[in-house]
C-alpha cells in the first residue's frame, strides 16, 4: 500500500507542501520590495538597536547563563567571581554558585547597582570539572578563566551566555 494512500501520512504530505509553497511565496514577495532591493544593494551593516534592550519588560540588568559542554548540561555548582575594573584592578563585588539551570539564583546587577563601567566573572572551573570527577588529567588545562567585558549603557539589559569545556570557552553578548 503506498505511503499517500495513508491519511496521517497524506496529511503531513499536504501540510509540508502547503508550508513550503507559503515560504517560497513570502521570499518572492519580499525580494521584489523596493526596500528589500535597495538593503540589499547597499553594504551589510550589524544589526544595531537604537532603543535600550528589553525583554518581556525586564528592567535593565545583567545576567548569566553557564553551560558545561564537556558534559552537556548546565554547570551547576560552577563558583564564579564577579567583579567591577577599576584601575585595571579587580574589585570584588560577589561571588555566586551557578543553580541547576546554569544561571545565578539573582541578576548579578540590577536597579542601582546596574552601572557603565568594566567587570570581570572569573570561573573555577578546574575547580569544578574535580568536583564533578572529571577525567581530563591533572594538572587540568584550564583553571580560573577570566571573561572581561564592558556594560557601556545602563539602560541595556546585557546576558553574557557562556560554555566551557576543559580545554575551551566561548562567551558572546545576549539580550
Amino acid at each position: 500500500m503506498s505511503d499517500l494512500r495513508k491519511p496521517n501520512r497524506r496529511q503531513f504530505v499536504l501540510a509540508s507542501m502547503t508550508m513550503a509553497g507559503g515560504a517560497l511565496l513570502s521570499r518572492q514577495v519580499l525580494a521584489s520590495t523596493p526596500t528589500a532591493a535597495a538593503s540589499s544593494a547597499s553594504s551589510a551593516q550589524p544589526a544595531q538597536s537604537a532603543d535600550p534592550i528589553s525583554l518581556h519588560g525586564a528592567s535593565p540588568r545583567l545576567t548569566i547563563h553557564i553551560l558545561d559542554t564537556w558534559h552537556g548540561m548546565p554547570a551547576t555548582g560552577l563558583n564564579v567571581e564577579f567583579a567591577r575594573i577599576e584601575n585595571d584592578v579587580a574589585v570584588p563585588i560577589k561571588t555566586v554558585r551557578v543553580n541547576q539551570n546554569g544561571r545565578a539564583d539573582e541578576p548579578l546587577l540590577i536597579g542601582d547597582s546596574y552601572r557603565t563601567g568594566d567587570y570581570e566573572l572569573l570561573l573555577h572551573v578546574d575547580d569544578y570539572f574535580q568536583m564533578k570527577g572529571a577525567r581530563i588529567g591533572s594538572p587540568s588545562f584550564l583553571s580560573k578563566v577570566p571573561i572581561r567585558f564592558r556594560i557601556s549603557s545602563a539602560a541595556e539589559r546585557l546576558h553574557l551566555p557562556v560554555q566551557f569545556g576543559p580545554w575551551n570557552y566561548t562567551y558572546y553578548r545576549g539580550s
